[in-house]
């Protein structure tokens, strides 16, 4: 019979599985290994049927651990740097900055930018064109701007779901994108309509269910009536799990094979995502 140790350690199993043992634990439910549908349809019932079907689970995340820990003891894939470390958004956008700008020290230049340009729609005119990349300056988490042609894409991370400040979005656009574009004394459409090809406002976020407040793309209410009460522009809603994982493989794809060091720094990010 099943007893309390037998289900503390079930229930313990469920919650450390990897993503990756997870998996391999429904394939071993596809190919019939263990089928839980069909323990269950055959031994409902009684509550001693239960605590056989039960046994029957706890054998299997039995073997599921030990084949996993086996795996893991090969290829250490468990390990994760940056789950060591808990990443929060700050860090998250000191990173994603760190890929972006053609001089960190990843090595690899202007890949990672041109890449990320090319995904979000920003026209470039050559391979190695002079952007700057900041993070967390002016309270603007990732921030692209070039001279020429003059373009903006700011980046508003919300990775660890951080809850919209107030007017934050209309902050940014009007400080990075309204004013600059205003100095150059071009026309009042090209200033609140701004061709998406050169500037951006990017909401970054890990799921569709978390996307900006209508009061983050409003007006504060002491400011110049001549100014439009929200963000003129649409926003770019872009998904960590489905964005920036495309983006990281695009760029993957181009890393020599032989750097193995980056390599391993992009899928362990990468893991954090998928």
């Amino acid at each position: 019979m099943i007893n309390a140790n037998s289900i503390n350690f079930l229930n313990e199993s469920i919650s450390k599985l990897s993503v990756s043992t997870k998996q391999r634990f429904e394939n071993f439910r596809q190919f019939n290994f263990l089928s839980i549908d069909n323990l269950l349809i055959k031994k409902r019932g009684n509550l001693a049927d239960f605590y056989t079907v039960a046994s029957d689970l706890t054998d299997a995340f039995q073997k599921i651990r030990r084949v996993s820990d086996e795996r893991n003891r090969l290829t250490s894939g468990d390990l994760n740097v940056f789950n060591m470390f808990g990443v929060g958004e700050t860090m998250h956008s000191y990173i994603l900055a760190s890929f972006l700008n053609p001089h960190s020290n990843h090595g690899q230049k202007h890949l990672f930018l041109n890449v990320f340009l090319d995904l979000i729609g920003i026209k470039r005119h050559s391979d190695n064109e002079n952007w700057i990349v900041t993070a967390e300056k002016g309270r603007i988490d990732v921030l692209l701007k070039r001279s020429y042609p003059h373009s903006v894409v700011v980046i508003e991370n919300k990775s660890n779901y951080a809850v919209d400040q107030s007017h934050q979005l209309y902050r940014y656009w009007h400080q990075e994108i309204y004013r600059p574009i205003r100095e150059r004394h071009l026309s009042t459409d090209y200033i609140l309509n701004p061709p998406s090809e050169y500037y951006q406002l990017i909401y970054l976020t890990p799921s569709q269910t978390k996307l900006p407040s209508d009061n983050s793309l409003i007006k504060p209410s002491d400011w110049p009536k001549d100014l439009p009460r929200v963000v003129p522009m649409q926003p770019q809603f872009l998904f960590f799990g489905d964005f920036i994982v495309k983006w990281l493989e695009c760029s993957l794809l181009e890393v020599p094979k032989e750097n193995f060091r980056l390599q391993e720094y992009i899928l362990q990010y990468l893991e954090l995502w998928k």
